[in-house]
């Protein structure tokens, strides 16, 4: 018996699209299939500037038949959260076949909306809609608001990461956006404390005391309730500088908090609190 392989029309469609879709991305990044993989992302991109690889993107692509005023599919939840935990922009775009467009939205744009309806909702896909506002066109510089976007978005990732940035280029650049919420706000605060710990350990390392002071006293003043080291270094380096009397204020304000702390391991805690103590004695 001879099996006759018969295509869907669907699977034709898709095909079609995501050919349509990287033509037009090739005009200005460097557009890869992402193959062997269905991870809900077609396309993993490089912004081309000056013929060099920039900042990179990712692309999801549909195509459709059906393109009324808006465009819209139930997404799972599993693929918007692996979308939103990318290090990098991504934008679904659809090809409306019967008119040969293709549109395309920022995931990022709705990223704390999603992240809402992932988990306030019981529904195991997400409805997105998308519009006509926004052409992928064909051509040479055709795509300018396009590739703003993609810069842009880069931009509210690092933020949602706690990584505020400089927006622009060039020499002269505008302060980064302040957080958009308190989990970014914390998240900020996190990092600064993670690369002044960094800076810490390289100004003792070489000797540089006078900014590891600095650093520490910084440290205390972000946060004066919640890790004792900040304290114990900076008591540390009073003590070493001859400030008995900083140096014990420093102290007992580690001493309070590694007291205080409920979640620190008892067995792990009892040695920080007997150095503690000892450091203590010597400022007497």
């Amino acid at each position: 018996m001879v099996h006759i392989v018969r295509v869907p029309w669907e699977s034709q469609l898709g095909t079609i699209g995501e050919t349509e879709i990287q033509n037009r991305l090739s005009y200005f990044s460097l557009a890869r299939k992402i193959v062997n993989q269905d991870i809900g992302l077609d396309f993993y991109c490089e912004l081309l500037e000056n013929k060099t690889p920039t900042n990179e993107f990712y692309v999801q692509a549909k195509g459709t038949e059906h393109f009324d005023e808006n465009w819209g599919q139930r997404i799972k939840k599993p693929t918007i959260m692996y979308w939103l935990m990318k290090p990098n922009p991504v934008f679904l775009i659809v090809y409306d076949e019967p008119n040969g467009n293709c549109y395309w939205m920022s995931i990022e744009d709705s990223r704390y909306d999603l992240i809402d309806k992932i988990f306030k909702t019981d529904t195991d896909k997400i409805y997105i809609t998308l519009d006509r506002s926004h052409f992928l066109e064909k051509g040479k510089d055709k795509n300018n608001g396009f590739v703003r976007k993609i810069k842009a978005d880069k931009t509210s990732i690092e933020l949602f990461l706690g990584r505020p940035t400089f927006k622009g280029e060039g020499y002269v650049r505008q302060i980064p956006d302040p957080p958009r919420n308190p989990t970014e706000h914390v998240l900020i605060k996190e990092n600064i404390r993670q690369a002044l710990y960094s800076l810490f350990v390289y100004c003792m390392q070489t000797n540089d005391v006078q900014n590891a002071k600095l650093y520490c006293e910084f440290l205390t003043q972000l946060d004066p309730t919640g890790h004792y080291n900040h304290f114990m270094w900076l008591g540390q380096i009073n003590l070493a500088l001859g400030e008995k009397e900083t140096a014990k204020k420093n102290l007992e304000q580690a001493l309070w908090i590694c007291e205080n702390d409920p979640n620190w391991p008892k067995e792990s805690m009892d040695g920080i609190i007997k150095l503690i103590k000892q450091l203590i004695e010597k400022c007497n």
